[in-house]
């Protein structure tokens, strides 16, 4: 019996092989004259014969996976969640709604992937929608036909808004008369809003979402308009909403009562850009027993407070409150479970200080074991950071951001002192330690709880991550790198090892920039700006 010929793809000669075994690396070439040898060899070996039947039909490998196999497939197709809308309005190509990406992509390839991918409400349950220039991307045609492929899941619906425009305003209108036909299904919601016109406003039977767990709006108005407002009818009944993020809350007073019922009870995480006093965030807290996690924009207007301080169960408190209310606001609460704390100042130029005594008794009346500590345009003196940093309540924090932006004219609170409280004291002159003692005692009036250093201790033993920030930081060339030196290269049992450092240095420290680079090379992750 003749053999086949086959031609070795490597240098093109022609082989005889035995019917047993064929390399990946040949192909054949059939004769006619061979066909009944090759088909005898094709019976005898699987391999021909599967390679046979798809050089025959033509068909692709990745053509016989099983239609449920390759579903799941397309569910890790989905490109990532796009950056912050601010980015995008001007952007002609929108990750995950064109053409060149999945789920469309993917309707694209041959009439089995279409058939597959329609069929797949996973693909097509999220839907961020981009007014600009008067159009939605995607339009509304496409958006429609996208959430009825959804079936009946949950659906997760963003819509930004660029401006207040009148085309951007009925483009979004309509965008939202859609969203508003899928109430029932709403789970997690995302508005970006600039007073959208409605068609029509909530029926009764809108005026509930049983599956809606997050809600997301904001708007640049200080007041709603008419359809905005509307919206919260919806939480008539929203017996799974645990994360509210508003930019107001419609006609809140001073005691924390609305026009519109808020389930603050079921609340575990809570965002609002405008709480009007002190009183009403503390009565607010009282309103929400399972709240963890909340950031609160105070304004100015003041209120009643409660005779004594609040206290509640947060894990996590952002703050934005005016300079001369933060002292008040820290003397009327506690909180003893709270591990982040996030406070932003505002304020005049001319006006600004830290009310250290307060945060002091803050911290020792809560007992509290910070883990990540946020301070922004706080306009502190160096002394009143050092005594942050000796703080024993702070003793346990792995993170540790500052920055301040407000005024180049203050005067820098991040200096020599405050580094050498944060180097580890092996690595510190014995000479220098003496004078720095001196000074560490007694410099803030009523601090009391300053910890004097000693050549065993540095300041915040656990912190993993630093941020210096704007105009805060002024120091000697070298001081920096020393600092990050002792705790990235000497390591210590009682001293955790940096992970990672941002700074923003002075343009003429070249001594702290080539030896930060080093530490970068050597595996520290490293941020650097110039000023």
């Amino acid at each position: 019996m003749m053999r086949p010929n086959f031609i070795d793809a490597r240098n093109n000669e022609t082989i005889n092989v035995g019917p047993r075994y064929i390399p990946a690396c040949i192909h054949y070439e059939q004769p006619t004259e061979l066909a009944s040898s090759t088909s005898m060899l094709a019976r005898r070996c699987p391999q021909v014969q599967v390679h046979l039947h798809l050089r025959e039909h033509s068909i692709a490998p990745i053509e016989t996976i099983p239609p449920e196999l390759l579903q799941h497939i397309f569910t890790f197709c989905l490109p990532e969640k796009a950056p912050h809308p601010e980015y995008l309005y001007h952007s002609l190509d929108l990750r995950g709604f064109t053409p060149r990406s999945a789920p469309l992509l993917l309707c694209q390839v041959n009439r089995l992937w279409r058939e597959c991918a329609i069929a797949l409400p996973n693909l097509w349950s999220s839907l961020d929608v981009y007014v600009c220039m008067g159009k939605a991307r995607p339009a509304l045609p496409l958006a429609s036909v996208w959430i009825a492929r959804s079936g009946s899941l949950p659906l997760s619906l963003a819509l930004y808004q660029q401006n207040e425009s009148n085309d951007n305003r009925d483009a979004a209108g309509e965008i939202l008369d859609l969203y508003k036909g899928y109430i029932h299904r709403w789970a997690n919601i995302q508005f970006d809003l600039t007073g959208p016109r409605y068609c029509r406003l909530l029926t009764s039977e809108q005026r509930s979402a049983p599956m809606l767990q997050k809600f997301n709006m904001w708007t640049s108005y200080r007041i709603y308009e008419e359809e905005e407002k509307d919206l919260f009818g919806i939480f008539e009944y929203v017996p799974r909403l645990s994360q509210l993020s508003v930019s107001r809350i419609p006609d809140l007073t001073l005691a924390a009562e609305s026009s519109i019922f808020i389930p603050w009870h079921q609340l575990v995480s809570l965002s609002l850009d405008y709480v009007p006093s002190i009183g009403t965030a503390l009565r607010i807290f009282e309103k929400c027993p399972e709240l963890r996690d909340a950031s609160l924009k105070i304004d100015l207007i003041f209120g009643p407070l409660f005779r004594e301080p609040v206290s509640h169960s947060l894990c996590s408190l952002t703050i934005n409150i005016g300079q001369e209310q933060v002292a008040n606001f820290m003397d009327n609460l506690t909180l003893p479970k709270l591990t982040q704390l996030a406070v932003y100042v505002r304020g005049p130029l001319d006006q600004y200080g830290w009310p250290q005594r307060s945060f002091g008794n803050f911290l020792k009346r809560s007992a509290c074991h910070l883990l990540h500590f946020e301070m922004h345009d706080t306009g502190m003196r160096f002394d009143e950071f050092a005594a942050c940093l000796s703080n024993p309540h702070l003793q346990t924090l792995e993170r540790i951001i500052v920055e301040d932006r407000k005024d180049w004219t203050w005067d820098p609170f991040v200096t020599d002192l405050a580094l050498d409280l944060l180097t580890c004291s092996s690595f510190m002159d014995k000479s220098a330690l003496a004078n720095y003692n001196a000074l560490a005692t007694g410099f803030v009036p009523g601090a009391n709880e300053v910890t004097r250093i000693t050549s065993a201790t540095c300041a915040l033993p656990n912190l993993e991550a630093l941020t210096f920030r704007g105009n805060c930081l002024w120091t000697a060339d070298g001081a920096v790198a020393d600092m990050v030196e002792s705790r990235w290269r000497f390591n210590r049992k009682d001293v955790r090892r940096l992970r990672r450092v941002e700074l923003e240095l002075l343009s003429s420290h070249v001594e702290d920039f080539r030896r930060l680079k080093e530490f970068g090379s050597e595996g520290l992750e490293l941020d650097l700006l110039f000023r």
